[in-house]
């Protein structure tokens, strides 16, 4: 998937959620001091099939530091990489034929803070490297919270 593609995902996310979070929670990215629920956090799902290791590799290592500068924070991190020889990081299938090579979700505290990492400069420029070594499928979805 293409950071246009992307782009276009968290726009749309944006629109038909934004006035719904900003009723919910006026505070933002925290929890609100008013009612005292947190925040709806945003996850973002990603299902990764690397064609060109290496230049993934570089990907990676250069997307890690911009996601946390961004606020992102890695939640899993899993797969069959070269440079992942843990078998913990390994995905384990359970039922189905889903296999992921990549699976990794991160998660953001709004979707401000995800869409300004999407939208950097910075991360445009890493993306393009993912973009020529991987074929990629994501989505967004609002974390789950008991009421």
């Amino acid at each position: 998937m293409g950071s246009k593609t992307l782009q276009l995902l968290v726009f749309l996310f944006i629109s038909a959620f934004t006035g719904q979070a900003q009723n919910s929670d006026p505070h933002g990215n925290h929890e609100s001091a008013i009612t005292g629920i947190p925040s709806e956090k945003i996850l973002m799902v990603l299902d990764i099939t690397v064609n060109d290791s290496l230049q993934y590799q570089q990907y990676r290592l250069k997307v890690e530091p911009l996601i946390e500068k961004y606020g992102g924070i890695y939640l899993v991190r899993s797969g069959g990489m070269a440079f992942d020889p843990d078998p913990a990081q390994k995905v384990t299938l359970v039922e189905g034929n889903w296999n992921p090579n990549r699976f990794i979700i991160v998660q953001w505290d709004s979707l401000e803070q995800l869409q300004n990492f999407v939208t950097s400069e910075e991360y445009k420029t890493v993306a393009k490297l993912r973009e020529h070594s991987a074929l990629t499928k994501s989505i967004i979805v609002k974390k789950y919270h008991q009421p």
